[in-house]
């Protein structure tokens, strides 16, 4: 008895489903404006990523664009490459920090002359990263077309010297995300 109550409803069902007939329709797909392109790139790439530079002894947020590249010298403790640009932007750690000396030799390697410590003071913006004084500068010789944006953050015993070198025009085109991307140091064992 309980086998035909339960048999008597599916034998409805299949009974009912008789000559219907199934249709299918294909529809193209509608293409994106170039408006939806743009906003979907805008939102599917963040601007900025967190880049784990633990063997380097930092984390920093890393600007859209930018990527660890292998190293060309000992030296650099990680070196970048930004997408679209010539510049060679890498760190390196050294235990001595005079501000002016390493300003006229990166004078020097851009063909510009040398600089008096006020000159050089004058120019030199100071911010903060993670507790940790940064002085900041960027030298341009816009008659030879090559610059340098470089920092100097104290860690001591030890500095760590930050150094983008390129033309004048990308790197003033890329010293926000290279100001942006400093104050987003972490470094393993000195924060604050």
């Amino acid at each position: 008895m309980k086998k035909t109550l339960f048999l008597l409803p599916v034998a409805v069902l299949l009974a009912s489903c008789g000559g219907e007939k199934v249709e299918t329709y294909q529809v193209p797909k509608e293409k994106p404006s170039a408006n939806d392109t743009q906003m979907q790139k805008r939102s599917s790439s963040p601007k900025m990523a967190v880049t784990p530079s633990r063997s380097a002894g930092f984390i920093a947020d890393l600007p859209e664009g930018w990527k660890e590249v292998p190293s060309s010298s000992a030296m650099r403790k990680v070196s970048y490459g930004i997408e679209g640009t010539g510049i060679d932007a890498y760190f390196i750690t050294l235990s001595m920090g005079d501000v002016l000396s390493n300003v006229n030799r990166w004078r020097g390697q851009v063909g510009l002359p040398n600089a008096s410590l006020a000159d050089v003071e004058k120019d030199m913006k100071v911010f903060s990263i993670n507790g940790h004084e940064c002085k900041y500068f960027e030298i341009y010789n816009e008659d030879g077309g090559t610059g340098i944006i470089a920092g100097i953050i104290d860690l001591a015993p030890n500095y760590w010297y930050f150094t983008g070198k390129g033309s004048v025009e990308e790197l003033k085109a890329h010293t926000g995300d290279m100001q942006t991307f400093l104050k987003s140091m972490k470094f393993e064992g000195h924060n604050h």
